[in-house]
């Protein structure tokens, strides 16, 4: 994707200053904000299907995405005055160009969703992380010859994070009288945790219809240090690709400026040279549009290295808006070294 932008922009680049017509910058608007999308599903739809898949989808990063996304539209629309570029503050025109406020829109659309996406993974990770501390010592405490109910119940005084509160619920409803099995599927429909739905319906079926043996706690308990074992590695595995977009934005913001800046200084020499008279073409519009462009192709960029790195579309949202971020500071700060 990066590679072939660079390409394409500068190839728009070259097209835009050199040429006339009133589909002046028809390719890269299509480029950008029709085959690029088209590209990035793509690349989504390939890592979904080689990723393995749960059949648990926590849903409310999305619904906050489409909340926010909505208040982003407006908050753009109005930034621009309707694509106006013009606000007014008490009575004082102030020009807001249009690569600050799609960036303003597409972080206000997508950071509240990061946030409450990070939420969830955080009590995921502590729940998952909490249970496999409880496992760990519940085969320890069977061994004493209690029974599964009373180390449920001895194992409530302990603290395993996250897992802590419910663990205490449980061991409060089973003290009661509710059967295990009724207690431990009512805990299922409160998490949504498809790791920790497997582990404790796996616990249930082992004191239900294995008597909770130690030989099967532990073999339960092995597995699922296993699995956190293995999903720690693969993080680890691709940690350091997560560089690489943001290199990316940050590479195809500079090319793109420099490109630019090269050309048209370039095309304006050459006009003072050849027409001493003549005023110098304005390629502000043309600029915008191009940096316009590429912050939204960094955005694109992020919510597919989430969908890769981390298996879902909703990590992508940190990564998309910290990337708009840097690729607007990028266009604002790369200028100004090229002007030195």
């Amino acid at each position: 994707m990066v590679m072939m932008s660079l390409c394409f922009y500068i190839l728009f680049s070259v097209d835009s200053i050199y040429s006339v017509g009133v589909t002046l910058y028809s390719g890269i608007i299509l480029y950008t904000y029709l085959f690029t999308p088209l590209l990035s599903l793509m690349f989504i739809y390939l890592a979904h299907s080689m990723q393995p898949k749960t059949p648990i989808t926590d849903m409310r990063p999305y619904k906050v995405y489409g909340i926010c996304g909505v208040i982003g539209i407006l908050l753009f629309l109005l930034l621009t005055n309707f694509m106006g570029a013009v606000m007014i503050f008490s009575g004082i025109d102030a020009v807001i160009d249009l690569p600050v406020a799609i960036t303003i829109a597409l972080f206000v659309a997508t950071f509240p969703a990061a946030v409450v996406h990070m939420k969830i993974s955080k009590q995921k990770s502590g729940m998952e992380q909490g249970i496999t501390s409880f496992l760990r010592d519940l085969t320890e405490v069977r061994k004493t010859g209690l029974s599964p109910e009373k180390c449920i119940e001895s194992l409530s005084k302990r603290e395993y994070g996250v897992f802590s509160k419910e663990l205490r619920k449980i061991s409060s409803e089973i003290s009661w009288g509710i059967p295990v099995k009724n207690v431990i599927m009512q805990f299922l429909k409160r998490t949504k945790s498809w790791m920790t739905q497997l582990v404790m319906f796996l616990l249930v079926e082992t004191i239900d219809v294995g008597g909770g043996t130690i030989a099967m706690i532990e073999s339960l308990a092995r597995f699922n240090s296993l699995t956190q074992d293995v999903e720690k590695e693969k993080r680890m595995s691709v940690r350091p690709y997560i560089m690489m977009p943001y290199l990316a934005s940050i590479l195809l913001v500079a090319t793109t400026i420099m490109m630019l800046s090269f050309t048209t200084g370039t095309l304006g020499v050459s006009a003072i040279a050849g027409e001493a008279g003549a005023p110098p073409k304005d390629f502000s519009g043309m600029k915008m549009i191009f940096l316009t462009s590429v912050i939204f192709h960094s955005y694109l960029i992020g919510i597919v290295a989430g969908k890769i790195s981390e298996e879902s579309v909703a990590a992508g949202f940190k990564h998309a808006s910290i990337l708009v971020v840097i690729a607007c500071v990028a266009a604002k700060v790369v200028p100004l070294f090229i002007a030195i």
